[in-house]
């Protein structure tokens, strides 16, 4: 599930920003369909999370929005659609169905894990694999397409590439049906009481500032796909080469997805996510400083360091800071804040940064430097306001953070269930 999820969404969406340059349409435009994800991001997640807590069950759903996702994808090859407004509503459309399943599938992996905070590591590793995979495939599919001797007018290969994703996301529709039936918890509740439920969480010192912390560094998060693919084509990497070059951060991911259970336990969730914070920071420091192309490439590595550690570890401390009933919704909060609200308000503001020409982009330094006094501020912020002590085991089926893991008074509060 992991493999094919992260497949279908990492084939065509690092490429996109450079795509959407080819047909002409400017930064702006540019920044509101990279914001499409987020205004999705932030409007469905917590709606979905209601669904499959009360109504639906998270396979069903996952077997209905990527059958029909792939349909949208299949309009996308199919090359009619070239206008800026009207990719702004289909991508809207696609990221409405598509976005909550992000979460939805760690919410579906945990439950269905004995133990998350060891198992969910692993399980989360595959979709790196998926994601770094497809990219390797995509630029292969590009050369073959003779992408890589057309000039830098027109569509050189990426029509082939969400037919690649049209098709890996049907086969996923067609798998989710081999899933784990995980029907709702939650149905014993109105529908009001399920939504204070799964918000009471945030009420938590250490959750208020992890969340505020996400929100913060998914500002920056838009510079990675939104800005680095045409960013490194403006410092001379060969199109077909961008995929794989924005793979490389999935290889550190990897190592860092399979240690990650072991730094949990060793150094406790503050420190893991610290880790993925300051690793994120050091990526747009080196990039502030006007790098070489190998080093704008090589950097790529720390992204791997920063979303393991950060994102999936916050993933599992969420997990384990809500009531089991209502876990998917507590995701759901998580992607609102992080690939909704965050990422809406960056994804608008690197349009604006980028609606100058190519040459423009490979010299502006400030584009990086102020992510990374950004990212230096919620660093310092989140080590001096994030209490949590090293983890508690879990007990046994219950996975996610041991009561224990927060202080007195947090326990007394975030009792929710």
């Amino acid at each position: 599930m992991m493999a094919l999820l992260y497949a279908v969404q990492g084939s065509f969406w690092p490429l996109l920003g450079v795509h959407l340059g080819e047909l002409g349409i400017d930064g702006r435009w540019r920044g509101l369909i990279f914001a499409s994800q987020a205004l999705a991001a932030t409007a469905v997640p917590l709606a979905a999370g209601q669904l499959v807590d009360r109504l639906m069950s998270t396979r069903r759903y996952l077997v209905l929005v990527y059958g029909l996702g792939a349909l949208v994808l299949a309009i996308l090859a199919s090359g009619w659609v070239d206008r800026p407004g009207w990719l702004f509503v289909i991508f809207l459309a696609y990221w409405a169905m598509i976005a909550p399943t992000n979460g939805l599938s760690s919410s579906l992996a945990m439950r269905n894990l004995d133990n998350p905070r060891r198992e969910f590591g692993a399980v989360r590793l595959w979709g790196t694999i998926g994601w770094m995979a497809v990219g390797w495939l995509v630029s292969g599919v590009m050369i073959a397409a003779g992408g890589a001797r057309r000039s830098a007018v027109g569509a050189g290969g990426m029509h082939e590439v969400f037919a690649v994703a049209a098709g890996l996301s049907l086969v996923l529709s067609l798998f989710c049906r081999l899933l784990p039936e995980t029907p709702p918890l939650a149905t014993a509740s109105t529908g009001r009481a399920n939504l204070r439920q799964g918000l009471a969480v945030a009420r938590r010192t250490d959750v208020r500032v992890f969340l505020i912390t996400t929100f913060g560094l998914y500002l920056t998060m838009p510079l990675v796909y939104q800005v680095m693919p045409g960013y490194l084509a403006a410092r001379g990497l060969s199109r077909p080469w961008i995929a794989s070059a924005m793979s490389l951060g999935q290889v550190l991911e990897v190592v860092t997805l399979l240690v990650l259970p072991w730094l949990l336990g060793r150094i406790g969730v503050k420190w893991t996510i610290a880790l993925g914070l300051a690793a994120w920071t050091t990526r747009f420091l080196t990039l502030a400083v006007d790098p070489p192309l190998w080093v704008a490439v090589g950097g790529g590595l720390l992204h791997g360091v920063g979303y393991g550690c950060f994102t999936v570890g916050g993933q599992v401390f969420l997990d384990g800071a809500a009531p089991k009933t209502h876990r998917a919704s507590a995701q759901a909060l998580f992607l609102i804040v992080s690939t909704g609200m965050g990422s809406l308000l960056g994804s608008l503001w690197a349009g604006e940064r980028t609606r100058g020409d190519a040459s423009t982009l490979a010299n502006d330094g400030l584009l990086f430097l102020i992510p990374f006094l950004l990212n230096a501020a919620l660093l310092i912020y989140f080590l001096a306001r994030f209490r949590a002590d090293r983890t508690a085991e879990p007990e046994p089926g219950e996975g996610g953070l041991h009561p224990s893991s927060f202080s007195p008074r947090e326990q007394v509060a975030g009792t929710t269930g």
